[in-house]
């Protein structure tokens, strides 16, 4: 969690950086130097208005993921996928749904649930 918050961080300073330099960009006034002491390149407005959207859809991201992290921290989705649900119902799911039994079950769960694998699609229980 710590990371994330680091890396939102680090990209909320990037768009803030941003923002600067595209009110520098608007007036005409160089952009000055980075953080290294290099002199940015000069970018149109419109390049630097595309980097800060970019920078706000990752942001929004981060932090999509940072809550849905925070709100699964004290559920243990392994266990039910394990004890209460009969593998044959989620096999049969991802067939009919085309979706990849090795995104639900760990190579583990496969070789447990190997006798499973080979049920139809339209399983009902």
């Amino acid at each position: 969690m710590t990371r994330l918050n680091e890396k939102i961080d680090d990209l909320k300073a990037q768009r803030d950086e941003l923002k600067v330099d595209l009110g520098k960009a608007k007036k005409g006034k160089p952009l000055g130097n980075d953080k290294d002491g290099k002199p940015k390149k000069n970018s149109p407005p419109e390049q630097i208005e595309k980097k800060i959207s970019a920078i706000e859809t990752k942001i929004e991201k981060m932090e999509m993921d940072k809550k849905i992290k925070e709100d699964l921290k004290t559920v243990a989705l392994g266990t039910s996928k394990i004890n209460y649900l009969d593998p044959r119902i989620t096999v049969a799911w991802c067939k009919r749904h085309e979706v990849p039994i090795e995104k639900i079950f760990n190579k583990t769960l496969l070789a447990k649930f190997g006798w499973a694998m080979d049920v139809d699609p339209e399983f009902r229980f």
